[in-house]
């Protein structure tokens, strides 16, 4: 079984990788990476990463041109044969969005999971990560504050979130993906894991589910990974986001944020939907487009 994982970056997707190949390790599957085959991996596993296993995950980058495969944010190489590629793995994670090649990428995988989350929590997440000492050293940057470079750049990670999760979620049905919720994995696992392994095709018994669970604590992964995992929470963007800010996503992104069921405001619960109102994306997009007219009304000309 070949399975592809997906995400925009902070939602999750180490979280959901982790699961998974837990799944796979514990029914029996092997779970040998691609790239720990390749020369590089010698050198790459003793390199300062941002957490123990980065450098034997394979993670693909899919753009117009070029498949590509890479180890964290230092090693990039182009994937000249997709197919031979895929045969030499069971498991792999992209955060790449949908464009031209990706509709191949996904016929050649079995099993297809898309981690969705809050966008206002991943966006206080990624402000996290981008100023963090790890990525400074890789991508060094003059913002070196969380809360200043959220300001600056919040508009545009609630944009790439956005298109990112509104492409997958208009394919989903065509290329049989299954959304996985990070508030689902917080608020009620075992539900989550059991429609996870409903979907992969794999059975555990409770105990074995149980097991998995503990495991895969948020505490228990940010124990061993503590540069990479800080809060496993939901909705704590009721506390850090400025009104100006929370207007804002509700102007870029209200339309998704609701059709997934996540709250308009700060003073509601945090809940989310597996099941929106209706499936129609081209209405959904139409509904997005119209919403973000409205941060552009000032570049107008006047009639």
């Amino acid at each position: 079984m070949k399975i592809l994982q997906g995400g925009a970056p902070k939602c999750g997707n180490f979280w959901l990788y982790q699961i998974i190949q837990q799944i796979l390790s514990r029914t029996g599957h092997d779970t040998t990476s691609f790239i720990q085959k390749q020369p590089i991996f010698d050198l790459a596993k003793d390199w300062d990463l941002n957490y123990p296993s980065q450098a034997s995950i394979d993670v693909v980058d899919v753009t117009d041109l070029q498949y590509s495969y890479r180890i964290s944010s230092i090693y990039r190489m182009p994937i000249v044969d997709l197919r031979k590629y895929i045969e030499q793995t069971n498991h792999v994670w992209t955060h790449s969005p949908i464009c031209k090649k990706s509709g191949e990428l996904l016929e050649l995988f079995d099993k297809k999971v898309y981690i969705v989350r809050d966008p206002r929590d991943r966006a206080v997440s990624a402000s996290k990560y981008y100023t963090s000492d790890y990525m400074l050293k890789y991508y060094p940057q003059e913002e070196k504050d969380p809360q200043r470079f959220l300001q600056r750049n919040f508009e545009e990670l609630m944009q790439e979130w956005v298109w990112h999760v509104f492409d997958h979620l208009r394919l989903s049905q065509q290329y049989n993906i299954h959304i996985c919720f990070y508030e689902g994995l917080l608020s009620d696992f075992q539900k989550e894991l059991s429609l996870l392994l409903d979907y992969l095709e794999i059975d555990l018994d409770a105990n074995e589910r149980q097991d998995l669970q503990e495991a895969m604590s948020f505490a228990k992964l940010k124990s061993k990974n503590p540069k990479h995992l800080k809060k496993g929470q939901s909705g704590y963007w009721m506390e850090h986001l400025t009104e100006e800010q929370t207007e804002k996503a509700e102007v870029v992104a209200g339309p998704l944020i609701r059709f997934l069921g996540y709250p308009d405001h700060k003073d509601q619960e945090m809940t989310f939907s597996r099941i929106p109102s209706h499936q129609d994306f081209e209405e959904l997009k139409q509904e997005i487009i119209a919403s973000q007219h409205l941060l552009y009304q000032d570049q107008l000309p006047d009639a």
